[in-house]
């Protein structure tokens, strides 16, 4: 009621208010307060993905806002506003309202539903012997991007994409790294194995912009450049050019869609194209594929977001472009001793327990 979120506890957390402080308690209002954004696309049906996941990083990676309210529906408590970073407040046109209804972030593309069905058979656990040890390499690189990322490389890169990154065969294991997740229907895993090769290439990128003579780019959609996000660089794809002068780019190491101003993006050197794209679109085994309800998404997003898990994949969607690839894979949590946790059973059962609250 404080904070707006939606958890999962066990009734043994659960603690009654002493009749003495309930008053006290009572006579605090409640802090949360339901907010949506004004002035949005009209028609938009349910949110993409990529819409809900660019709002999200844009609101949790800023450590405050300011408001406008304007308008109040009392029938369901909640609050129509327009939202802004500070420096922002309170020019409408650089509102976050206004940058995501510019953005090219509201075309739903067919979504893949392959082999999501449950089987009807219980969860086979995962034997210690199965599962690979959740364990970030320490040590460096099997490949230096060093040498090659300091020379001097005046022409824009000449090849087209980088490898296709392998995955495991349909059935078989994969230690993967949940970056972000919008809902069972749509997150972003990594491969664990190869998080050490990525944090390598991300500083040489650093290394070799930072000396690196600025260079006018002539930009395209759906081209590959290096953009500056904060005090990183990372490899994008563009997707759209903006109105306000800013461009809608899609990370492809991450996942994750970002505004960056044209002043931000310079040419992939050829270098930088050896390691595969790290980022798999992915979509939960075991579950049927529906809406998914606010509560439901946040409770899978604690389950699984930021977190080291292992995949088993059911089914891969290939594609011409390789960030539009897609899996369809179970779950499980093996950070517990003599525990496995599938993530889609847990989902099952949350969906059933709100379903009875409705």
């Amino acid at each position: 009621m404080d904070t707006g979120t939606v958890a999962t506890v066990k009734v043994s957390e659960l603690r009654e208010i002493p009749p003495q402080f309930l008053r006290e308690v009572i006579a605090i209002p409640p802090q949360g307060i339901k907010c949506c954004l004004s002035d949005l696309p009209p028609n938009t049906g349910m949110w993409t993905p990529d819409a809900v996941l660019w709002l999200r990083d844009t609101v949790m990676n800023c450590p405050e806002f300011s408001m406008k309210v304007v308008k109040q529906d009392g029938s369901k408590g909640i609050a129509h506003i327009y939202l802004f970073a500070p420096e922002n407040f309170p020019d409408v046109d650089r509102s976050i309202n206004r940058q995501i209804k510019n953005a090219d972030l509201w075309k739903h593309q067919k979504d893949v539903f392959l082999s999501v069905t449950p089987s009807g058979t219980s969860s086979t656990k995962v034997t210690s012997d199965a599962v690979s040890a959740l364990r970030l390499t320490t040590g460096k690189s099997e490949k230096s991007f060093s040498d090659s990322a300091r020379e001097p490389s005046s022409a824009v890169s000449t090849i087209d994409m980088p490898p296709p990154l392998p995955l495991s065969k349909t059935g078989e294991l994969m230690d993967v790294y949940v970056s972000v997740a919008c809902h069972p229907g749509h997150f972003i895993v990594q491969p664990w194995k190869e998080l050490h090769n990525l944090e390598a290439l991300m500083e040489e990128m650093i290394l070799y912009y930072s000396r690196a003579e600025e260079k006018p780019v002539n930009v395209e959609k759906n081209k590959l450049y290096a953009a500056k996000i904060g005090n990183q660089w990372y490899r994008v794809i563009l997707k759209g050019i903006l109105r306000n002068g800013f461009l809608s780019v899609y990370e492809l190491d991450y996942g994750k869609h970002e505004f960056v101003s044209i002043e931000k993006i310079q040419p992939l050197m050829d270098t930088f194209r050896k390691l595969p794209f790290q980022a798999i679109t992915a979509q939960l085994a075991g579950v049927k594929s529906q809406q998914w309800s606010e509560e439901a998404s946040i409770v899978f997003r604690n389950l699984v977001e930021k977190k080291p898990l292992v995949a088993q994949i059911e089914a891969v969607n290939e594609s011409t472009n390789p960030w539009d690839r897609k899996i369809v894979t179970f779950l499980v949590d093996t950070s517990l001793p003599e525990t496995d946790i599938w993530i889609h059973d847990f989902v099952s059962q949350s969906l059933v327990e709100f379903s009875k609250d409705d």
